[in-house]
């Protein structure tokens, strides 16, 4: 399927022949087919913009998705008993997307989560909590996918995810650094592409996961924690979204326990009942 809606507005078939890369022939057919069906809208002057009929069929994917459905009231359960940023993400093949967010504070002025809609690929190091539970010939064929220096760290970590039930997104002590540094900055001090840039340097400085003998218990432990993603799986066990947690700071162990508690819980209430 050719796509015909950007974020900068309506497109004419030449920006849609010049973003998918097709023939303007394959183009034109593939927009006169999704016009007649009334998913995309053509105006007098060669213009493609969203139909009333791919909005409907929207509106009934969604209601039929019972995660898709019920997670705003979910997540917003969820912010308020922990006061966190959190998010659902749901799995589509290949892909996962964020369906529903729900945020407690003010943009961030050194990380910009996923907006609702947006779309990542399933690919390693992130996503674990999708990939955990998977057969063991599907963890390989993911992890094969991650550079050579990687691979033997996410095969560590794909069995601490399942073994205490979430993915838990960890930061350097680089990554704890350079955050204290941007938090002393005014948020005007950053404009958004900046914010965006040093978004990407700090998922660098992340490391992947913690294992288990990482998890300190003392009662002067800290655990530097990003995100933390509880798993929400359909009726056969598959996993098919996760719900995920953004703690962004230092939690004690029990701080932390709280956080994984609330996610799988919340987690739960999405997933379908055992068949």
């Amino acid at each position: 399927m050719v796509t015909v809606i950007a974020d900068d507005g309506p497109l004419t078939l030449a920006d849609i022949v010049r973003r998918t890369g097709h023939s303007r022939a394959t183009a034109h057919a593939v927009v006169s087919e999704l016009a007649a069906r009334g998913w995309v809208n053509r105006s007098g002057d060669g213009h493609f913009t969203v139909g009333p009929a791919l909005g409907d069929l929207a509106m009934s994917i969604a209601h039929a998705d019972p995660v898709s459905r019920f997670a705003r009231p979910v997540l917003e359960d969820l912010a308020a008993e922990l006061a966190m940023d959190c998010f659902v993400a749901r799995r589509t093949g290949g892909e996962v997307t964020i369906v529903e967010s729900v945020s407690t504070t003010a943009p961030s002025r050194h990380h910009e989560w996923p907006a609702t809609g947006a779309t990542m690929p399933l690919r390693p190091p992130v996503c674990r909590e999708f990939v955990a539970w998977e057969t063991p010939e599907a963890r390989a064929a993911w992890i094969a996918r991650a550079p050579a220096a990687l691979r033997t760290r996410l095969g560590l970590a794909l069995d601490a995810v399942r073994a205490r039930g979430v993915a838990i997104e960890r930061m350097t002590d680089e990554h704890v650094t350079l955050l204290t540094a941007l938090d002393s900055l005014d948020s005007t001090d950053l404009p958004a592409g900046m914010r965006r840039q040093m978004g990407e340097i700090l998922s660098h400085l992340t490391a992947i996961d913690y294992l288990s003998d990482e998890l300190l218990d003392g009662a002067d432990a800290t655990i530097s924690a990003v995100t933390v993603g509880a798993p929400v799986t359909d009726a056969a066990g598959s996993v098919i979204a996760s719900v995920v947690v953004c703690p962004s700071g230092n939690l004690t162990p029990p701080e932390l326990q709280r956080v994984v508690d609330a996610a799988q819980a919340a987690a739960g209430r999405l997933s379908a009942p055992r068949g």
